[in-house]
């Protein structure tokens, strides 16, 4: 069988990659998150974007744009995403 120091090596490991793993779902979970938000944005705006005023419409728009960019750029800042969202 495994020795006490491998048992104890495989459960500091494990403790390890889960908060590895922790901070990748999280990451994951905002940059979808922020694709559903573009998806739903885009949506909108095709359905109802006659109804803005031109200045809120293009603020929308910008705003948009920035986090479509941050998506794209495969940032793996999850503050970056979450202040576009």
């Amino acid at each position: 069988g495994l020795s006490e120091a491998e048992i104890e090596k495989m459960v500091k490991d494990a403790e390890a990659n889960a908060e590895e793993d922790h901070k990748l779902r999280e990451l994951a979970d905002a940059r979808n998150q922020g694709d559903a938000l573009v998806h739903s944005t885009k949506k909108a705006l095709t359905e109802y974007g006659d109804k803005l005023d031109a200045g809120e419409k293009e603020k929308i728009e910008a705003a948009l744009k920035d986090l479509e960019e941050t998506l794209k750029s495969g940032s793996s800042d999850k503050a970056a995403i979450e202040a576009k969202i």
